[in-house]
C-alpha cells in the first residue's frame, strides 16, 4: 500500500497543478507538463498499457525519461530568469543532442534491462543531459532563495534544491547500479528499497510542494484580502448595487477575485466623489488620524450626504496606492477601520 501511495500519489498531485495553474510564465507551465506525464507514464500502470500498446517496446521509459528533460530545463529557465540571466545557446544544442543520442541508444536496447546492451551508455547520456540542469537549478536556487524578502518563495525553493540534489543522487546511483551489472563489480546499495524507490519520489515530491508552496502562499495571501475587503464592498454595494459585477470566477482563481473587488469598490468611490467632503477629511486629519481612518470617515460621510442629495462645496481625490498590489493594501486597511464602526450595521451583514 505504502509503494501504491508513493507511485500514484505525485503524479495525480503534479496533473492537479496542470490543471490548476494560470500563472502565463510558459516555463513554469512547461514544467508542470513534463513533471505531470512523467511521473504518469513512469508508473506501473501506464508502463503496462503502454507496453501492450506498443508490442512490448518499452517506449513509456523514453516518454517519462523526456518529461523529466523537459523539467529539469524548465525550472532552470526559470530560475535563470529570477536572477536575471537568460539560458545559453550551448545548453539548448547540449540538451537537443543528448536527447537525441538517447533516442539513438534506446533504440538500440528497447527493453532497457541492466544487463541489456547499450543500457549503461543510455543512461550516462540521461544523466549527463540532466547534470547541467540539475546543477544549475540548485545553484540559482540557493542564490536567489538568499536575497529574497518572499518567506513562501525562499522556502519552496530550498525543497526544490533538495529535491533536485535527491534526483540527482538518485539518477548517479542507477548509473553505477547499471554499470555494476555490466562491467560485474558488487553493489549492493543501489537495490535498497529507499534508494531505488523512496528516493526519486521524495525528490517528485519535494519539487512540487517546492514549487507549490509560492503558489498556495499567494492564494492564501489573495484569500486574506479578499475577506478583508467586504466591509468596505458590502458598504459600499448596498448604497449602490450597480457597481456589483458578479462575476462567475471559481474560488482557484483568487487572484482575478481581488482585481474585481477592487474594481468594484473604486467604482462605488468614485460615484461618491461629488459627496467627498473636503472639511470631514481635514477635521480627522487634526485628530492626527490615520490616512485609513480619514478614507473610512470620509467614506461614511459622503454615503450620508449621497441619502441626502447634498453634494459638497469642497471635495478632494479619493487617496490609494500607485499600484494595485499598493491600492489593495490600502483598501485593506480602510475596511479594517470600517468594520471597527458598531454604529454601521450594513458592515456586519
Amino acid at each position: 500500500m505504502g509503494e501504491l501511495l508513493l507511485r500514484y500519489i505525485p503524479p495525480m498531485a503534479a496533473w492537479l497543478l496542470v490543471v490548476s495553474w494560470r500563472n502565463q510564465d510558459d516555463a513554469i507551465r512547461r514544467l508542470w507538463v513534463g513533471l505531470a506525464l512523467s511521473l504518469t507514464v513512469l508508473t506501473p500502470a501506464a508502463q503496462t498499457a503502454m507496453s501492450g500498446f506498443t508490442g512490448g517496446y518499452n517506449l513509456a521509459r523514453l516518454v517519462g525519461h523526456a518529461g523529466m528533460v523537459l523539467v529539469a530545463w524548465s525550472a532552470h529557465d526559470f530560475l535563470a530568469h529570477l536572477n536575471g540571466l537568460r539560458r545559453s545557446r550551448w545548453s539548448k544544442w547540449w540538451t537537443a543532442g543528448m536527447f537525441a543520442l538517447m533516442c539513438v541508444l534506446f533504440n538500440l536496447t528497447p527493453s532497457l534491462m541492466p544487463q541489456a546492451p547499450w543500457v549503461f551508455e543510455y543512461w550516462m547520456a540521461y544523466l549527463l543531459t540532466l547534470t547541467p540542469a540539475f546543477g544549475n537549478v540548485m545553484r540559482l536556487g540557493l542564490r536567489f532563495a538568499r536575497i529574497t524578502s518572499d518567506r513562501a518563495l525562499r522556502a519552496g525553493l530550498h525543497m526544490i534544491v533538495v529535491g533536485t540534489a535527491l534526483a540527482t543522487v538518485y539518477l548517479a546511483n542507477r548509473v553505477v547500479r547499471i554499470g555494476a551489472s555490466r562491467f560485474d563489480y558488487p553493489y549492493s546499495l543501489g537495490y535498497v528499497f529507499w534508494v531505488s524507490a523512496v528516493l526519486p519520489n521524495a525528490a517528485h515530491a519535494l519539487v512540487i510542494l517546492g514549487a507549490a508552496t509560492p503558489a498556495v502562499a499567494g492564494w492564501w495571501r489573495r484569500y486574506r484580502q479578499y475577506t478583508r475587503l467586504r466591509p468596505l464592498w458590502l458598504l459600499l454595494v448596498t448604497a449602490d448595487p450597480s457597481i456589483a459585477l458578479n462575476p462567475r470566477v471559481g474560488w482557484w482563481n483568487m487572484r482575478l477575485r481581488v482585481y474585481r473587488r477592487v474594481i468594484e469598490i473604486r467604482d462605488g468611490l468614485l460615484d461618491l466623489q461629488p459627496y467627498w467632503d473636503a472639511d470631514t477629511a481635514a477635521a480627522a486629519r487634526e485628530r492626527s488620524a490615520r490616512p485609513a481612518e480619514v478614507q473610512a470617515a470620509m467614506i461614511i460621510n459622503a454615503i450620508k450626504a449621497r441619502t441626502k442629495g447634498i453634494e459638497q462645496a469642497r471635495t478632494e481625490p479619493v487617496a490609494g496606492g500607485p499600484d494595485l498590489d499598493s491600492d489593495t493594501a490600502f483598501l485593506c486597511e480602510v475596511a479594517d477601520e470600517l468594520s471597527l464602526l458598531h454604529d454601521h450595521p450594513t458592515l456586519h451583514a
